[in-house]
């Protein structure tokens, strides 16, 4: 037993600190024309979809895998996965099926249904759906070697009725930006949450970390700056396929 134990959390902690590595490997998979890949950067579920929306998801390997499927919620502080998530509150969709097996060279439609839980009926809601990847092991590997296990977390947009289906492009210039000493500050007077795919000021962008902060409807995002950003703003935001949107430009007075 305790050999099992401490087995078991060498090997959920190699899991942990390498999952961007094993990302990093499905990706380079694909691009090779194998690894799981899926039709869609991101999920938009309108409220007139009564049956829900499907999510396909492509076996482009030889081997099968053990897909477990599930909703979480997005860390407001990060826009990554809440990893701090217990179960509650309850999530608002539930995905079939939870659990199943993807076979070689085969594709997977995954379900993604309301449930009786409550959203906002005035503004877009923003989840992430998570897919696990679990290969098949094979049977000369001995009790002790790891399995690679792939995740990957996709945006599902929850589009209540009066919102339109492709909005992204056209919210992009209704944006306003404010300098707070050192934070600059972006407004959304949209009821759609807003990502941007770059964010500048001047010649200076904004890195990765503070591009997956999302723009909440009604609401605000602060990003903080080091002092030394000077000029005007510049922006794209992801659309609904995943492409960005055409540049926008804003001058922004810097407070005294």
């Amino acid at each position: 037993m305790m050999k099992f134990s401490l087995l078991r959390f060498l090997s959920i902690t190699f899991l942990l600190s390498c999952l961007s590595l094993f990302e990093l490997a499905n990706a380079y998979a694909e691009s090779q024309g194998k690894g799981i890949s899926f039709y869609v950067l991101r999920v938009i579920y309108p409220q007139d979809e009564k049956k829900g929306v499907t999510l396909k998801a492509e076996n482009k390997t030889d081997s099968p895998y053990l897909v477990q499927s599930f909703i979480q919620p997005v860390d407001m502080n990060t826009g990554d996965v809440d990893l701090n998530y217990s179960g509650k509150p309850l999530m608002p969709f539930i995905v079939t099926p939870p659990l199943t097996r993807l076979e070689p060279q085969q594709t997977l439609d995954l379900r993604i249904r309301r449930n009786d839980q409550p959203v906002p009926a005035d503004r877009e809601s923003v989840f992430y759906i998570s897919m696990r990847a679990i290969p098949t092991q094979d049977k000369s590997l001995k009790n002790d070697q790891l399995v690679m296990t792939v995740l990957t977390n996709m945006k599902l947009f929850y589009r209540p009725e009066g919102l339109k289906k492709r909005a992204v492009a056209d919210m992009s210039d209704k944006l306003k930006f404010e300098f707070d000493d050192n934070t600059l500050i972006a407004k959304n007077p949209t009821p759609y949450w807003l990502t941007f795919s770059m964010l500048k000021i001047g010649n200076t962008p904004l890195d990765k970390a503070a591009l997956r902060m999302m723009v909440p409807p009604f609401g605000e995002q602060r990003y903080s700056l080091s002092g030394r950003e000077k000029g005007d703003i510049s922006w794209q935001l992801i659309d609904e396929d995943g492409w960005n949107t055409p540049t926008k430009l804003q001058s922004v007075l810097h407070s005294q």
